[in-house]
């Protein structure tokens, strides 16, 4: 029997699935093999289909790299109402016919079971997240979990294990231009209290504290947060307090890692993706500005690579030598394409709050 889905903005019908569609009833291996298929990213996904069933796409152009960064679907909006999804390749969707019970009949119909399952899923959370289709802020968001979502749309074959392999690598076009990971939109009540806390102090024109977040909670959302709560959502995008943030010489839209010492482990976690980066002490040190435990402010296209350079026995900037035997040091970091010219709007930002350049900055990124 098939179940429709109706609210304001659009409608949907989820059908049952057909009998001998899945091989779920089948071998071990064929679970396991489906357990490994749900789990693979659109681009293998459709790599793997061309292989078992001989059938390839029509389109040109379509190179290995553009197949990686292939999304599912397209979420389409017109005249401010969600319509339906764009599926990129019609494979993603298609049934393929089942003739025979071979190993080919096995792969065709574990095909078969991840298409259904994942036009399911889509749909559903089309529905359970609608707000968010539409705004495209993460405030909107809904708390969700794995366990709500099958006992809101169940489906003979999905459970916690396959929705969670399902979703981890398949990525959605929302209307307004934003990619993103299917696993997003489920998320914690924790969570959700962070995207909203973000967004408020994201908007604020002015520096709030914890307790000016907790008022906005309740006088403008009518959601009581005690001021411990909102701390430990804000940790949760690494946003400083307000006593950091009221001193902060850098725009609230640059968003730095939390601190890293220097010389540790740590260090290797450390992206190899272009950005700026800004090394610290573990004390505060004078600037005729004021003070602050920043003594340099770089950019790298490889932070990582580069970050390794100040561990090494040689290091030309000799400023920066002399500032790394104080003590403990500790990096941040924050990933852009444009690092070079956001490396100099730093350095000016910073000369503007302290009146001077950090310590460690010799020609001050030739500003």
């Amino acid at each position: 029997m098939e179940t429709q889905i109706k609210n304001d903005n659009y409608h949907f019908i989820i059908s049952p699935p057909e009998k001998n569609s899945s091989p779920l009833h089948g071998s071990t291996i064929a679970k396991i093999t489906l357990a490994k298929i749900l789990a693979m990213p659109v681009g293998k996904y459709i790599r793997f289909i061309e292989r078992k069933t001989n059938e390839f796409s029509s389109q040109k152009g379509m190179n290995h790299h553009n197949k990686r960064r292939t999304v599912y679907a397209k979420v389409v909006q017109k005249n401010g109402r969600l319509e339906e999804l764009e599926i990129t390749d019609k494979r993603l969707v298609r049934r393929y016919p089942i003739r025979a019970t071979t190993g080919k009949a096995v792969v065709r119909k574990i095909i078969n079971t991840r298409n259904a399952l994942t036009e399911h899923v889509v749909r559903g959370l089309l529905d359970c997240q609608r707000e968010f289709w539409k705004t495209g802020k993460e405030s909107d968001i809904k708390p969700l979990t794995f366990k709500h979502f099958i006992s809101r749309f169940p489906h003979s074959y999905l459970d916690e294990s396959r929705l969670s392999r399902l979703v981890s690598n398949l990525t959605l076009q929302a209307h307004h231009g934003k990619t993103l990971s299917v696993r997003s939109l489920f998320i914690s009540k924790r969570r959700s209290f962070a995207n909203l806390i973000k967004e408020i102090i994201d908007e604020s024109d002015t520096i709030l504290t914890d307790k000016n977040i907790e008022t906005i909670l309740l006088t403008v959302h009518r959601i009581h947060l005690p001021v411990r709560t909102i701390c430990n959502c804000r940790k949760l995008f690494s946003i400083p307090n307000y006593r950091e943030r009221s001193g902060s010489y850098h725009s609230k839209e640059i968003s730095f890692s939390n601190r890293i010492p220097l010389f540790s482990k740590q260090s290797a976690q450390i992206p190899r993706e272009a950005g700026i980066y800004e090394i610290s002490l573990s004390t505060k040190i004078h600037y005729p500005g004021g003070s602050t435990p920043v003594i340099y402010i770089g950019a790298s296209k490889d932070i990582r690579r580069r970050v390794a350079s100040y561990t090494g026995r040689v290091l030309k900037n000799k400023r920066i030598v002399d500032l790394l035997s104080d003590g403990k040091v500790y990096i941040r970091y924050h990933m852009s394409s444009h690092y070079i010219a956001l490396e100099r709007e730093m350095l000016r930002c910073f000369k503007r709050r302290y009146r001077e350049l950090p310590k460690g900055n010799i020609n001050g990124g030739k500003l």
